[in-house]
């Protein structure tokens, strides 16, 4: 509590305390300025069921701020999947409407999340799948946030089968920069890897095109492989693309991969991300 020191004339008081009000006042603007500054959001919007936006960058001990302007309340939470760069640290909250939730990541890694109120966990295809009826049906309200950093003990080489079924075997994969993924085509059918577009902030920093993998018919009886070495550390979202028939589009609205009705996986998207991590 401030005290108005013995002399001081009142006139001189109302002066001096408003001078250390202003002071004050000034003082906690500032504060909020910088939080304001200091913290990244992902906005639930009214009557859409989805996150925005799909891709969050951020960095370590950033706080995360969803803001929920929907008039439902929706339930956040990380998937299943546990790996020392995918979801290290798993979350459940719920948002209030016309609310928001806050949190602090301190650990880098991807972070998978979805509202568990109006899409599902497919765990045939380990992904997220979005609820019949839902405003974007079929995409699915998931997001992903990417935290960036140097992560420990990652491969500098890993693979990815694209099986029979027509969905790649890991949606997420990490390797250091200069590392190197592998895509073996065990469909009989063949596929290119095609970039997402419409990202930036670290998202495709390169193009990623790993074009015309061909499958067990052309290539029999195992199907072709073909490596991809990444030189630019950032997060690489792409979607595969058939040949024979479109099974997954870009939304351009989301800058989102979507299935297609005859997709063998419908309504979950042939995607994925590639995470190159940068030199610690």
């Amino acid at each position: 509590m401030y005290r108005v020191p013995r002399g001081i004339t009142s006139a001189r008081s109302i002066a001096l305390v408003g001078v250390v009000l202003l002071v004050l006042l000034a003082g906690c603007g500032q504060a909020a300025n910088q939080a304001e500054a200091a913290t990244v959001s992902v906005t639930i919007p009214k009557g859409q069921d989805m996150f925005a936006p799909f891709l969050l960058v951020t960095q370590p001990n950033v706080p995360v701020t969803w803001q929920n302007d929907d008039g439902v309340g929706h339930v956040v939470q990380t998937t299943p999947q546990n790996t020392p760069f995918l979801n290290p640290s798993p979350f459940a909250f719920t948002v209030p409407p016309h609310s928001r939730a806050t949190l602090t990541f301190s650990q880098p890694g991807l972070y998978d999340y979805y509202g568990s109120t109006k899409a599902g966990w497919d765990g045939d295809d380990n992904r997220d799948a979005a609820n019949e009826g839902v405003p974007n049906f079929p995409l699915a309200m998931e997001g992903v946030i990417w935290v960036q950093g140097p992560i420990k003990g990652l491969a500098t080489s890993v693979s990815n089968d694209i099986p029979k079924k027509g969905e790649s075997a890991s949606d997420f994969l990490a390797i250091p920069v200069g590392g190197s993924v592998t895509w073996h085509n065990t469909d009989t059918d063949k596929h290119t890897v095609t970039e997402v577009a419409g990202w930036s902030g670290g998202v495709n920093p390169a193009k990623l095109t790993v074009d015309v993998i061909e499958g067990t018919l052309e290539a029999p009886p195992d199907g072709e492989t073909k490596v991809a070495t990444f030189a630019k550390p950032g997060l690489y979202y792409y979607y595969y693309y058939y040949y024979c028939a479109v099974h997954a589009t870009v939304q351009g609205k989301w800058h989102r991969a979507s299935a297609t009705k005859d997709a063998s996986e419908y309504p979950v998207p042939m995607e994925g991300f590639v995470l190159v991590a940068p030199a610690r």
